[in-house]
């Protein structure tokens, strides 16, 4: 089995930190142009009034608010080679790691898998986060896991 890794949110990444850049810049001169109007009466850009500098400092606003959430949901991913499943999901603290070898039994249905380990301990894989095709490979990946732990018994 080969390794594998997905991501749970999609995104451009390597466009996002060019583009915070530049929401960046158009925020500053909203901030600067405003401050110019109110404090010195004179204008930063010829022909462009208070609203002007105002729709600049709130688009660079917004789009970086937008931008720094897509680039914080960048870091959920599950992966897992012939060894072992590593996850972080949406709502966990910390980056999960099961070994395969301590795998007692599975429960799976669509939204999501029970995982019961030889511990006795219980781990929850929440499926709804998942879309298709994403969601069936993981489905098929623990089905196949299934398969394995009843032929051992």
């Amino acid at each position: 089995m080969m390794n594998t890794y997905i991501q749970v949110y999609k995104n451009r990444s390597k466009y996002s930190k060019p583009f915070l850049f530049i929401c960046l810049v158009f925020s500053l001169i909203g901030i600067a142009g405003l401050l110019m109007t109110y404090i010195y009466n004179k204008s930063l850009i010829p022909f462009f009034n208070e609203s002007g500098y105002f729709v600049l400092l709130f688009n660079g606003v917004i789009w970086i608010y937008i931008l720094k959430d897509s680039m914080r949901k960048s870091k959920y991913f599950v992966s897992w080679d012939d060894s072992e499943i590593n996850y972080l999901l949406p709502k966990s603290e910390k980056t999960e790691s099961i070994r395969i070898e301590n795998i007692n039994s599975l429960k799976i249905n669509k939204s999501g898998i029970v995982i019961e380990l030889k511990d006795n301990e219980i781990r929850h894989f929440n499926l709804n986060y998942f879309f298709f095709p994403e969601r069936q490979m993981i489905i098929d990946f623990f089905e196949e896991i299934n398969k394995k732990l009843k032929q051992t018994f």
